[in-house]
């Protein structure tokens, strides 16, 4: 039986979870990280593109607009001080036609106000001179729009956070988190281990331990799997910078867009659509159930009604969109050049948690709530490895002396204090 007692008990070895563990050691606190496998950010912290976002999407104001402009440029200063694999490529979000260019200059304006330097509204003409396979009308051009390999920057902060005196222990699945007026004690397979605060950042498993201490009954989590193809043609890559269509940027189901990695391939995807099962990383017939739960619940009703495309997404699941025809025609929105030969099956799969309220609206924003010795991060602003340096250093801050008497303030999802 493991016991241990110390000042913060973080649960989930993410790439926040991380960061947020190396920011607590920094400030000389005893910190423990659990995290259920043998090593960090081997779930959607090792499973993503890799793409460091610009800041252009989000809402002007909003604390998440700050914290994916600040993270942009932490990470990219983190990146090159650890020399992790980092490049800046640039974005292109592309319009198909000129009934679209006014979605491209709402996101200029959202840009320039958020801080983004050097956003430039430009015919595609223009941008074949550097990405001679772009297609399309207009494109706005983000000249900081980035890469990195995600995994990498995961196991750097961990390694930072170890140095600093923080423990990291493995094969730690949590079951149970029992409250007390003076401390709060989390229960493993392996153990217990007792601490003033702990923090709640395990992703996927966010939802569920947080209702283990009734937080955030009023939410629930559908995992969203996506997929991606690699381009496999011979000769030089089909494109050196990130390749956006238009979409629906408020929407939880990103599209299809074509990004390079700092590996020299180039990913078509993902294209993520509700599977019901959480961790399902290797495609399969659905657990009936993991669906029988999640129907029984009023609120993913409510959800379909309110959002039919969850209903259509889920019933597409193991059907066309998930088809290599259907990445290949998403592709070619925005790009010219590209085979359908051309696209094979990559082994990168990722699980997003995606949050739902009880009235079946999808949570887009923020989502912290807390006790009076735990912190919950129920729903990181989207991007989140672009904001996890930020964000880490926006949670610490505010914990200054919680544990301690001083209780964590659950933030104001507008607020950039």
């Amino acid at each position: 039986m493991i016991h241990k007692t110390i000042d913060v008990i973080i649960i989930g070895g993410g790439v926040l979870g991380c960061a947020i563990a190396r920011s607590l050691a920094a400030q000389r606190r005893t910190v423990v990280l659990l995290e259920k496998e043998p090593d960090v950010g081997l779930h959607a912290s090792g499973r993503n593109s890799g793409i460091v976002h610009s800041g252009f999407h989000q809402e002007p104001g909003s604390l998440a607009a700050r914290l994916c402009v600040e993270g942009h440029h932490a990470i990219r200063k983190y990146a090159e001080s650890r020399r992790i694999p980092y490049a800046q490529v640039g974005t292109y979000v592309v319009a198909s036609d000129e009934s679209q260019v006014s979605v491209l200059e709402g996101l200029k304006g959202r840009g320039d106000r958020n801080g983004v330097q050097d956003l430039q509204l430009i015919p595609v003409s223009h941008a074949k001179k550097n990405e001679a396979s772009i297609h399309g009308h207009t494109a706005l051009y983000s000249p900081t729009g980035a890469i990195i390999d995600s995994r990498g920057l995961t196991k750097a902060l961990a390694d930072d956070a170890t140095r600093s005196g923080a423990q990291i222990q493995y094969w730690q699945e949590v079951v149970d988190i029992q409250e007390r007026e003076d401390a709060v004690h989390v229960f493993t397979l392996d153990g217990q281990y007792t601490s003033e605060i702990v923090v709640n950042c395990a992703g996927l498993q966010a939802n569920r331990l947080a209702h283990v201490l009734g937080v955030g009954n009023e939410y629930f989590m559908i995992p969203l799997r996506g997929i991606y193809f690699t381009i496999t043609r011979s000769g030089p890559p089909l494109t050196q910078s990130i390749i956006y269509p238009i979409q629906d940027f408020s929407s939880p189901f990103l599209g299809v867009h074509i990004t390079p990695t700092v590996h020299g391939s180039v990913l078509v995807g993902p294209s993520a659509v509700p599977d019901f099962e959480q961790e399902s990383y290797q495609r399969r017939h659905r657990r009936f159930g993991a669906m029988a739960r999640l129907a029984s619940r009023q609120a993913v009703w409510k959800s379909v009604f309110r959002n039919r495309k969850l209903l259509r997404l889920a019933w597409k699941h193991d059907s066309h969109i998930l088809t290599q025809q259907y990445f290949w025609k998403e592709a070619c929105k925005v790009v010219e050049g590209l085979h359908l030969e051309d696209l094979s099956l990559g082994s990168r799969v990722g699980i997003t948690p995606q949050l739902i309220r009880s009235d079946g609206e999808f949570v887009n924003d923020l989502v912290v709530e807390s006790t009076a010795r735990s912190i919950h991060v129920l729903n990181m602003v989207e991007p989140g490895m672009t904001c996890a340096l930020s964000f880490a250093k926006w949670l610490t801050d505010r914990m200054q002396g919680a544990g301690q008497g001083a209780k964590f303030k659950t933030p104001s999802l507008a607020s950039v204090s």
